[in-house]
């Protein structure tokens, strides 16, 4: 079986081609990593924009928690009653000369009777010493 170079390398550019593509819409994803490092409010304003467009009222919830895990959140079960899902992106910091804490990131999901998505809202939090979000 004789298999030429030229389909060879022509099928490894196509396939170079179309990762260089995946990994290109892939950067422009919005994900709560990024936007902890965005300087001011910038990563704030990207947050809210996430949520505005990415997690429309009627959504089903399950839907909904996909989109906020894909933006690197850590999601946790519903609570019993209200059937609120909280999910949560926290990095530790240790500014300089500083305390050690946590800033983070929190997405709340309220379901409506229907069961689909009824409100979402996105807030910041710092756990430690007063610091940089305003404590």
């Amino acid at each position: 079986m004789s298999v030429s170079i030229t389909r060879v390398t022509g099928l490894a550019v196509i396939g170079i081609a179309l990762s260089t593509v995946a990994v290109a819409h892939d950067a422009s994803r919005f994900t709560f990593p990024r936007a902890e490092f965005l300087p001011g409010s910038q990563g704030m304003a990207l947050a809210q924009a996430f949520v505005a467009q990415d997690l429309p009222r009627g959504l089903p919830m399950t839907e909904a928690v996909a989109r906020v895990r894909r933006a690197v959140m850590a999601c946790h079960p519903a609570r019993a009653v209200s059937g609120v899902m909280v999910c949560e992106y926290s990095i530790s910091v240790k500014p300089d000369g500083g305390d050690a804490g946590e800033d983070g990131w929190r997405v709340r999901l309220s379901p409506g009777p229907d069961g689909r998505l009824q409100d979402a809202s996105v807030s910041r939090f710092h756990i430690g010493m007063p610091g940089q979000l305003g404590d």
